[in-house]
């Protein structure tokens, strides 16, 4: 069972095997970054939110951020949870409380549960059940068979979509390599007039 030391030290894994898997250098995702408006996010800051930069008891100097979260996640065209909660084996646990265990045992828990709790989908153990659910805006109150016939319905649109780019083979599975760049859409299909070039 693998044991994820922090959030920080889980979102600075996933970055940098996401960034490796597009085919990204630091510098390429800091450009990414500056593009969309975070000229903050340097590569010597990725590599730092990547290696952690421990001090001499182990210890990340400091933590990431939420914005750098939330920027990462966009720039790698990832869900946010996708960074914050590893997606290996639900079995996995995963640390919330970053300086030891809680006196009621609820310093980790497992990822899927973990997942679950970001999602806003289920309580962690030693949650009032009544005050969780009292937050959940009245418009997002849905049972599971809810939320399960809306990603059904929402994966079959993504299949269409990607079907009508040429882009799934005979099985019905999506083909996307780092290198694929989905064909621009036309004037008529972004709903914008035409412009004269």
């Amino acid at each position: 069972m693998k044991r994820h030391q922090s959030a920080s030290d889980a979102v600075a894994e996933r970055v940098q095997e996401l960034r490796k898997r597009q085919g990204f250098t630091a510098k390429d995702l800091a450009e990414r970054c500056r593009l969309m408006g975070a000229p903050g996010m340097t590569a010597s800051v990725i590599a730092n939110i990547e290696s952690g930069r421990r001090d001499l008891k182990g210890q990340r100097r400091r933590q990431v951020t939420l914005e750098e979260w939330l920027i990462l996640a966009q720039a790698l065209h990832v869900a946010p949870i996708h960074l914050l909660v590893p997606i290996s084996s639900d079995e996995d646990e995963y640390k919330i409380v970053p300086e030891g265990p809680t006196p009621h045992g609820t310093d980790r828990a497992p990822l899927g549960e973990i997942r679950a709790w970001v999602r806003g989908e289920t309580t962690l153990h030693g949650t009032d059940e009544r005050l969780y659910y009292s937050e959940v805006p009245k418009g997002e109150w849905e049972t599971a068979d809810d939320r399960a016939l809306k990603l059904l319905r929402h994966k079959e649109q993504q299949v269409d979509f990607f079907r009508a780019l040429g882009m799934v083979n005979e099985q019905g599975v999506i083909q996307l390599t780092a290198g694929d760049n989905p064909p621009a859409a036309s004037a008529g299909e972004t709903g914008e007039g035409e412009t004269n070039g």
